[in-house]
C-alpha cells in the first residue's frame, strides 16, 4: 500500500543565493522527491526580476506536483486512480502530460506504459520488498495503456480508466514535461540564459556569457559520486537515468527500479546508465526507459531511427556507446 502524504514534502524549504563571482544566481528546492537547482548569469537583468522569475519557477513547480503526485490523495493522476474506471474532470496540465505519456507508450511499443502503477506500488525499494509472483501476475493484469482515455471539451479535460484496477504513475515522463514548461517560463519572465536541473532531467537555453557551450556532467555508474563525462550543449536537454538510482540487492539478486510491463521484474539490460540528448525534456525522460529495455545494440539502433535524439550509454562492463549524432563528449 503506498504511503498518502498530506501535503509536499519540504514546501517551503527554498534557498536563493548570488550573484557568486562569475555572476551567476541559483535557486535550490525541493520538489518530486529530488533537489531541483535553477541557474542563471543575469546579465542586465534586475536583481527583483531574477528573484521572480525563480518564485514564479516554484510556484510553477508546487502547482504540477499537487496535480500529478500519485503520493497526494487530492492530486488528479490520485483521483484517477481512485475513480474505479469512472470519468475524471482534470487540468490541463495533466490533461498534456497524460496526453504526450500517450505518445511515448505507443512509440515503445509498450516497453513504456504509464498504467504500472498497480506494480509499482508492490515495490518497496526503502524496505527491500520484492513481490510474490502472484500479486505481480495480478497487477499485471491490469497493464494497458490504451486503458487510460482522455478527453478535451469545451466544458473541460477528462481523464477515465477503462480498468476500474488500472493505475498511472506518470513518473516517466513528467520531469521532462515539467523541465520543458520551466524554461517556457523563466525565458517569458524576461531571462536570457538559464540552466535548468530537475535531478537528472537538465534544459538549457541561452548561452554562458563566455559563449562556450553548457557543460552537463555524466555520473559514473559504478561510482555515482562521481563523473565519468561531460556533454557540451547550447541549448536543449540532457537526461540521464541510471540503474543505481534506485536499487537494492536481497538473497544475492540485485534489483532496480526500471520495470518490464511484461514480468513486473526490473529488465533485463547490459545498459548501467542511459543518457538521451534532445531539443526538447520530455523526450528525453520518455525515451530513456525504452531504450533500458531494449539493450545497447537495439537502444541505439532505436536513437538512429528515432528524429530528434540521440543516445550515450554505458555499458555494465564500463563501455561507453553512443548514437551518430553524439559529438563533444569529454570522458574523465
Amino acid at each position: 500500500m503506498q504511503q498518502m502524504l498530506p501535503d509536499i514534502p519540504l514546501k517551503n524549504s527554498v534557498d536563493v543565493s548570488g550573484p557568486d563571482a562569475k555572476g551567476a544566481w541559483s535557486c535550490k528546492f525541493f520538489a518530486f522527491n529530488t533537489e531541483i537547482l535553477l541557474q542563471t548569469y543575469r546579465n542586465d537583468l534586475p536583481e527583483k526580476t531574477v528573484r521572480e522569475g525563480f518564485s514564479a519557477a516554484v510556484e510553477r513547480c508546487r502547482t504540477f506536483e499537487y496535480l500529478l503526485s500519485r503520493h497526494l490523495e487530492s492530486s488528479d493522476v490520485s483521483r484517477i486512480n481512485a475513480a474505479s474506471g469512472e470519468k475524471v474532470p482534470i487540468a490541463a496540465e495533466t490533461y498534456r502530460v497524460l496526453e504526450a505519456s500517450l505518445r511515448y507508450c505507443e512509440a515503445s511499443g509498450g516497453v513504456f506504459d504509464i498504467t504500472m502503477g498497480a506494480v509499482c506500488r508492490l515495490w518497496d525499494f526503502m524496505e527491500k520488498t520484492v513481490p510474490d509472483q502472484a500479486s505481480l501476475i495480478q497487477a499485471l493484469a491490469h497493464v494497458n495503456w490504451r486503458a487510460l482515455k482522455l478527453a478535451s471539451t469545451e466544458n473541460g479535460f477528462w481523464a477515465q480508466l477503462d480498468d476500474p484496477a488500472a493505475s498511472i504513475d506518470v513518473g516517466g515522463t513528467a520531469k521532462g514535461f515539467i523541465a520543458d514548461d520551466l524554461r517556457a517560463l523563466l525565458a517569458g519572465q524576461g531571462f536570457s540564459n538559464a540552466i535548468i536541473n530537475l535531478g537528472g532531467n537538465v534544459v538549457t537555453f541561452g548561452s554562458k556569457p563566455d559563449g562556450k557551450p553548457w557543460t552537463i556532467g555524466i555520473r559514473n555508474p559504478a561510482d555515482p559520486s562521481t563523473l565519468i563525462g561531460a556533454v557540451p550543449i547550447r541549448q536543449g536537454s540532457v537526461v540521464t537515468s541510471g540503474l543505481y538510482e534506485r536499487c537494492f540487492e536481497k538473497d544475492g539478486i540485485h534489483y532496480h527500479h526500471i520495470l518490464d510491463p511484461a514480468t513486473g521484474y526490473p529488465v533485463a539490460t547490459d545498459i548501467a546508465s542511459a543518457t538521451i540528448v534532445s531539443a526538447n525534456s520530455i523526450d528525453g525522460d520518455g525515451y530513456s526507459t525504452t531504450v533500458f529495455a531494449l539493450g545497447s545494440q537495439g537502444a541505439i539502433d532505436f536513437a538512429e531511427r528515432t528524429p530528434g535524439i540521440e543516445a550515450l550509454l554505458i555499458l555494465d562492463d564500463g563501455t561507453i556507446v553512443q548514437s551518430s549524432g553524439i559529438s563533444g563528449f569529454i570522458k574523465l
